[in-house]
Order: C-alpha cells, then sequence, then structure tokens
C-alpha cells in the first residue's frame, strides 16, 4: 500500500500557499513578537446587518444527503421567508471530501468562500489552521445576549469541538454510531430483545447464540461497513491517545499513537469474529448494502451511524423516495418496504459497557469572507437555526442528535422519543451520547481524513481480504505517519 500523502499535497499547497491572500501570513510579525492564534486574529461583527441597503446575500455549503439535506433546504426556506435582511442560499457540494476540496481550493479568492461551511467532525484542525474560520466564541464575545443559548450545549459536544480554550463551530450537525439489531431474531435465539448488547464480550456472545439459532450458510450475525469510526470510539472510551499532545488537544498532533495496545485488541477482535463466521464486513463504500444486508434479514446486526434513524424507518415503512437516499431522480424505490421486520436500537458496545467515546457528524463554521454584512448576516442565521423549534425539526426530520438540553426537554421533541420509532432510537443515542468524557472526547487531527482512509483500507484488507492483522495495522500506522510529517511541515511546525 502506497503512502496517501501525495494525494494530499496539492491541495494542501493550495491551502497554505494562500494564507497571506487571507490576511493571516504564517510568520511571525514585524516587530519580532509572537505569531497571533487563528482564534485572536478575527473579529465578529454582529451589528452590521442594520446597514445594509439591501438584503445581503449569503451561502451555505453542505456535504450532507437525503432526508437531512431536505430538512436543512425547508429550515433555509423558512429562514428566508421570515425577515427580509438576508437571502440564504445553500448549495450542496458532493461528498464531504469533494466540498472539502472545493473550499480549499477556494481558499485563495475569500470572496468565493462559503459564509457557513458544514465541515465533518475531523475538520476541525484543518479549519484553525486554514485561518478562513471565525470562531463561535468570538461572535458570542460579540454578542453577549448570546451566550444563553450555548450554557446548556452538551458537555461531550463543548468539549469535543474547543480547542485550546476556544469553541470553534457555531452549530452542529451531531451523531454517534449505534448497533441497529433484529429483535425477532434475538427472541428466537433465546436473547431478550430489550437488552441489546453492550459491550464487546456480550456482542461476540449473542452473535454465536443467534448463528446457532440460523444454521443458513448465507445468514451471519453482523454486518459490518469496514468504518474507522468504532475503532477510534473504543480507544477513546478506553482511554488511548491516537496521537500525541493529549489527542492533538494541548498542541498540534505529530506522532501517531494508532497502534495502541486497544486498536490491536478492537481489530484482532473483529478478525476473530469474522474467521468464526460470526460478522461479515463489507466495503466502507457500501453503504445500502449494508442496510440491506440486516433489512431482508441476512444478519441482525449493523454499527451504523444514529442520523440513518429516519432512513432505517422510511426502509421498514417503504415511504423512502430517491432524495431521501441520495439517488438520482426518478428512481423507484416503491417496491422496497419490509414491514415484518423488527428492529431495535441500543448504544455503542464498548470495550466494557455500551456508549459513545467521541461526537461525530458536521460542525457548522462561520466563514470570514472580507465582508462585515456578510458575517452579520451569517450570525443572524445561525442564531436562527438554533432557536428551540428549529433544533427539534432537525432531530425530528433531520435525525441529527439534540445537543441543548432545553431543546431534549421540549415537549415536542419528548413526545417524538416516547412515541414514534425513529425517535426512540434517537433518543437512546442521546443516552449513548451522554456517557461521553468532555475532558477526553476524541482526537483532533489535521490530516485526520488520512487517518480514516488509511484504517478503512486496513480493515478492508484484514477483514475482506484476509490479510495479516499486524502487517495491515502497521501499514496503515506508517503512512499515517507520513501523513502527520507532512501536515506539520506544511503549517510550519516539521
Amino acid at each position: 500500500m502506497k503512502p496517501i500523502s501525495n494525494r494530499r499535497s496539492v491541495w494542501l499547497i493550495a491551502l497554505f500557499g494562500c494564507f497571506a491572500l487571507l490576511g493571516t501570513a504564517c510568520g511571525g510579525s514585524d516587530d519580532g513578537g509572537g505569531d497571533e492564534s487563528a482564534a485572536e486574529s478575527k473579529e465578529c461583527t454582529v451589528d452590521a446587518l442594520g446597514d445594509a441597503d439591501s438584503p445581503v446575500d449569503i451561502t451555505l455549503w453542505h456535504g450532507i444527503t437525503g432526508l437531512a439535506a431536505r430538512t436543512l433546504d425547508e429550515i433555509a426556506a423558512e429562514y428566508n421567508e421570515s425577515q427580509d435582511k438576508v437571502k440564504l442560499t445553500v448549495q450542496p457540494q458532493g461528498t464531504y471530501e469533494e466540498q472539502l476540496k472545493k473550499f480549499t481550493d477556494s481558499l485563495r479568492d475569500p470572496a468565493s468562500l462559503p459564509n457557513v461551511y458544514l465541515g465533518e467532525d475531523t475538520n476541525t484542525q484543518f479549519m484553525i489552521d486554514s485561518m478562513a474560520a471565525i470562531p463561535a466564541a468570538t461572535c458570542i464575545e460579540a454578542d453577549p445576549d448570546s451566550a444563553d443559548t450555548y450554557d446548556d450545549l452538551m458537555p461531550a459536544v463543548d468539549g469535543g469541538y474547543t480547542v485550546d480554550g476556544t469553541l470553534w463551530p457555531a452549530a452542529f450537525g451531531v451523531s454517534t454510531p449505534v448497533i441497529y439489531y433484529n429483535r425477532s431474531h434475538f427472541e428466537g435465539a433465546g436473547l431478550n430483545p430489550e437488552e441489546p448488547p453492550g459491550s464487546l464480550e456480550e456482542l461476540r456472545a449473542d452473535a454465536e447464540a443467534l448463528r446457532a439459532n440460523n444454521p443458513n450458510p448465507e445468514y451471519t450475525p453482523m454486518v459490518y461497513r469496514a468504518d474507522a469510526w468504532w475503532v477510534e470510539h473504543l480507544d477513546t472510551r478506553a482511554g488511548e491517545e491516537l496521537v500525541d499532545q493529549n489527542n492533538g488537544r494541548d498542541g498540534l498532533a505529530t506522532t501517531s499513537k494508532m497502534l495502541n495496545p486497544e486498536t490491536q485488541k478492537v481489530v484482532d477482535w473483529m478478525a476473530s469474529m469474522q474467521e468464526n463466521g460470526l460478522l461479515k464486513a463489507i466495503p466502507y463504500s457500501a453503504t445500502f448494502d449494508a442496510y440491506l444486508t440486516v433489512a431482508t434479514q441476512a444478519s441482525s446486526m449493523l454499527i451504523e451511524t444514529s442520523t440513518a434513524a429516519t432512513t432505517v424507518d422510511g426502509i421498514i415503512e417503504g415511504s423512502l423516495n430517491a432524495a431521501d437516499v441520495g439517488l438520482e431522480e426518478g428512481t423507484d424505490l416503491s417496491g422496497i418496504a419490509f414491514p415484518d421486520l423488527d428492529l431495535g436500537v441500543g448504544e455503542l458496545p464498548g470495550p466494557d459497557g455500551p456508549g459513545s467515546g467521541q461526537i461525530g457528524g458536521n460542525a457548522w463554521y462561520v466563514i470570514d469572507t472580507g465582508s462585515d454584512e456578510a458575517t452579520s448576516a451569517t450570525w443572524d442565521f445561525i442564531k436562527y437555526f438554533l432557536q428551540t423549534d428549529n433544533q427539534v425539526t432537525w432531530t425530528e426530520r433531520g435525525s441529527y442528535l439534540p445537543v441543548f438540553t432545553r431543546v431534549q426537554e421540549d415537549p415536542s421533541l419528548q413526545a417524538y422519543f416516547t412515541d414514534t420509532r425513529p425517535g426512540g432510537w434517537l433518543a437512546t443515542a442521546v443516552e449513548s451520547l451522554a456517557v461521553v468524557d468532555p475532558d477526553f472526547p476524541g482526537p483532533v487531527i489535521g490530516p485526520y481524513k488520512e487517518f480514516r482512509v488509511e484504517v478503512r483500507a486496513a480493515l478492508e484488507s484484514i477483514l475482506i481480504g484476509g490479510e495479516d492483522t499486524t502487517t495491515m495495522m502497521e501499514t496503515a500506522d506508517q503512512n499515517f505517519q507520513t501523513a502527520l510529517d507532512e501536515y506539520a511541515r506544511d503549517v510550519g511546525q516539521g
């Protein structure tokens, strides 16, 4: 496997070559003083909207699809209808990776950047280093009345997106992995359908019971899409760092700690499950293959994102259309329905018990495009989006988790959690997220995408290709270290 660093060199050169054009050069100041931090160098003008002579145009970029994207469009349309000072345009950018490349290319011309950028949860360090984002903490300081909005932010989310004492994203689309399981299969195997597995040991025991109850060679108790996400969560839950500098929170991470005891333990566990016919691994890109494997009852358990709740419910009900699942318009899904499928959702199985290790999803960044009026307009929309009724909609229609206490306690959302199938699933995800340690909420890594690409490739080679566990993980670690080295050089710390 070749190192991946060359694939990122082009956009990194574009990124760090354009800092001067953004007015934030990487070198020291002319008077010999130290560098000004990205947080300190940004101002957030929140009161310029009233000075605008005409509606201020702002844009929002995102890489989400399906029901979540449709929900975002609906909230944006309602915002535009609610006032006449701002015109918001939502612009989907394909995948998160495609969006990141376009954003990086646009850094050479700040005016071409979006005003709101929904970056993947892995983008935190990159957004800081890009010097294009205005920290949410800066906008909150400029608008003290908004502080109350953030005071009841879930500690795990606050901790996950706060670096060096600064909260960076201004809004959130938070998700977490959970386990979807077939309740009927559990009952048939003598397992309690109200008690999904909470630990890896319990997960294996349940898989063995399910296997014994279904000898069909086409059946495998668990299907696993080869994603790095679960490995990260298990490492973090176990207190293991993936990089140095306190998982990248005390300074730029430059040394891989991927090959820690927990990683080896988890990957060995996965490999043994595969070898014993208890786990069927499929490529990372085969998202809907994983869903359909469970939907057709060829497997009983699946680790997948909580954001899939409304999609999975739609698969059961047969209520999805092509746009809901990101397919081409006109694709006929009328025959896809599994009304007899009885699924439950449990918290993510962990090393010793259930619960998430870190947060996932996307984070909403306020971008400095050089216009005070645009920044003020952007902040106005962010505050609108964070209103309780819109946050409830973001959960009920978009499947993103409520991250503010006032939203979690909203009576309509409580009813949704209690009275609907996808609501009950999302309530379980919130419980899983609540155990994340805000003082150890996961890593902050510059080349985070490269970390995940390498781990995914290793898992596919091990679980699908039958390659040696140690060799593949060592190769992934070496390639990730190369990416860390290159990133550090690009930001002037290598």
